[in-house]
């Protein structure tokens, strides 16, 4: 007789475990983000002191907190007897770090040149010239740490946690079709609170799904989350706090760029076009790009493992 649970059941039960994994992180963050800020200014630390003791210390936590809650989850989601791994050993896949920082970099960098060419992007000057040098690297470290929790925790959540957990019930397939609507979906409130029209709104939740299903099919490509973790990271901290190609000065991890968004990106002028043009052309380069990489390493791999038999003649 068999006694396994329904697909239905275990999908019931991953869902259920992966609100409560989406729970506890929030308490985690709302502990950290408060009770230490709260201490410190409490005993008066200095600038230094918050960003480089403070700020490290709680993202150093909030970093272990996504490193093992969505693997403790997964075990107990799939009744595993060991604790799942979501990276490889560093020292047999770091060339994956250096490669997703240079794609995003080389995709981005011409993005930005041709944005302000065009005059799509008024440059008004750059955040070092605007701080002192103390303040600017004390901003530099906090976005840093920022964008590497921010990847790390939604990588660890959606792709190490809800896609292999979705796999183990419903495929490879239909697993990352359900993760990229959970990944798009879960960045309404961001993206609504911006003030986006509804078509545009529209497309950035399909352009964030689109980047969870890269994501996704790296990970279950490379059986590691560090090339997703890079380019997630790459994509938020260039685009966002170094190049600046929203025009958002008012960002407080901002390190490079002083921008304002020109007609026909103003706000007022943003039309479904623009969006797919800039957005969805950055997106098709860096996919393309990944997977054509993936591709060439994947089957030098194979040649190095089995190298061919120069008597097999």
């Amino acid at each position: 007789m068999n006694t396994s649970p329904s697909p239905f059941r275990q999908t019931l039960r991953i869902a259920g475990v992966f609100i409560a994994l989406y729970a506890v992180i929030f308490i985690v963050n709302l502990t950290l983000g408060v009770i230490p800020n709260l201490a410190m200014r409490w005993l008066n630390f200095s600038p230094d002191l918050r960003a480089y003791l403070g700020s490290t210390s709680t993202y150093g936590l909030r970093l272990l907190a996504y490193l093992l809650l969505p693997a403790l989850a997964l075990k107990v989601a799939l009744r595993e007897k060991t604790l799942p791994r979501f990276f490889s050993p560093l020292r047999k896949d770091w060339r994956q770090l250096l490669f997703g920082l240079a794609l995003v970099a080389a995709v981005l960098g011409p993005f930005f040149f041709a944005m302000t060419q065009l005059g799509w992007l008024a440059l008004d000057g750059w955040q070092w010239q605007q701080l002192t040098t103390p303040e600017w690297l004390r901003t530099l470290w906090v976005g840093l740490l920022v964008n590497i929790c921010v990847a790390a925790g939604e990588e660890t959540l959606f792709r190490g946690y809800l896609l292999t957990a979705l796999k183990s019930v419903w495929g490879r397939g239909w697993a990352l079709l359900g993760m990229m609507i959970s990944f798009g979906w879960i960045h309404i409130i961001a993206y609504s609170e911006s003030g986006m029209e509804p078509a545009t709104l529209a497309l950035s939740l399909t352009l964030a799904a689109l980047f969870g299903g890269l994501f996704g099919l790296i990970y279950l490509r490379t059986n590691s989350l560090w090339l997703p973790v890079t380019l997630h990271f790459a994509w938020n901290f260039i685009e966002n706090d170094v190049l600046n190609l929203t025009g958002q000065n008012a960002n407080v991890n901002l390190v490079g760029a002083l921008t304002r968004l020109q007609e026909p990106l103003t706000t007022a002028q943003l039309t479904l076009g623009n969006v797919v043009f800039i957005e969805g052309l950055a997106f098709a380069l860096i996919a393309l790009s990944t997977l054509l990489w993936l591709s060439y390493s994947v089957k030098n791999a194979v040649k190095k493992a089995d190298p061919p038999n120069p008597s097999a003649t």
